[in-house]
């Protein structure tokens, strides 16, 4: 079995056991849940699914960007009676309902109106492919802490073991050659586990219009790249501009 199925089956297992009303966490995931100590709006809650993932981590996504977490928890959609979570059920996996990207559908903006994080990542892969309809299904978001917190108080700081077996051996099994992490604190992930870094745009410079935005580009042991973007109070992509600076940048 190939590890990105095997951490499919994993969060499938875990959050079947959860929405049953299982609460105790599983010893692999005990570590990780440990890695932020968010305070205030930054504490975390188990009262909404975790959500390590959005996309269609079962097929042949095409796209991949990393994320930080799931944000703010919504009980009336996250809790276990909520929207969400009955989705699930009637999915049959949290794989299955992940793979649509839910917070880009009706339910969601009915309720609470477009969901900025989706669109933005969304329309950065269509543009940066340039397929401005590419499916949703195709681009698959990992998240660094898979839990809810309103905000990111305080450092994210997993242990090398969990992101290697979350998260870069399960890319290594994807075709995408160059992946995306948007946030300053991927970049201590990487140096945590020692990736090779190839190239580094420090802010103030030329390389981008914004003069706080920076990267820095690392190889995986796959042979993957992963570049790393913020911007001074921004964790997200690029705007037009940038973006096509940045794909310059890589060339």
């Amino acid at each position: 079995m190939s590890a990105i199925a095997r951490v499919a089956d994993f969060w499938d297992h875990h959050t079947a056991a959860w929405l049953d009303g299982e609460d105790q966490l599983p010893a692999e995931l005990v570590p990780w849940f440990a890695s932020y100590q968010g305070r205030g709006a930054g504490s975390v809650t188990r009262e909404a699914f975790a959500e390590p993932y959005g996309g269609d981590i079962r097929g042949s996504p095409r796209f991949v960007i990393l994320g930080l977490n799931p944000g703010a928890a919504t009980p009336d959609f996250q809790a276990r009676n909520g929207i969400f979570a009955e989705a699930i059920r009637r999915a049959g996996s949290y794989s299955a309902w992940a793979a649509s990207h839910a917070y880009l559908g009706d339910d969601w903006t009915r309720a609470h109106g477009r969901n900025r994080y989706g669109e933005a990542r969304l329309r950065f892969a269509r543009a940066w492919l340039k397929e401005p309809n590419l499916p949703a299904r195709d681009l698959l978001i990992l998240e660094l802490y898979p839990w809810h917190s309103t905000q990111v108080t305080a450092p994210i700081v997993p242990c090398g073991p969990i992101v290697e077996k979350f998260i870069w051996r399960p890319l290594a099994d994807l075709s995408a050659e160059l992946i995306f992490a948007f946030g300053k604190p991927w970049l201590g992930v990487c140096k945590l586990l020692g990736l090779r870094e190839l190239r580094r745009w420090d802010p103030g410079g030329d390389d981008f219009i914004v003069a706080s935005r920076a990267g820095v580009l690392f190889e995986l042991p796959s042979h993957q790249r992963v570049v790393i973007v913020w911007q001074s109070g921004y964790a997200g992509p690029p705007g037009p501009d940038d973006t096509e600076r940045l794909r310059r940048l890589l060339r």
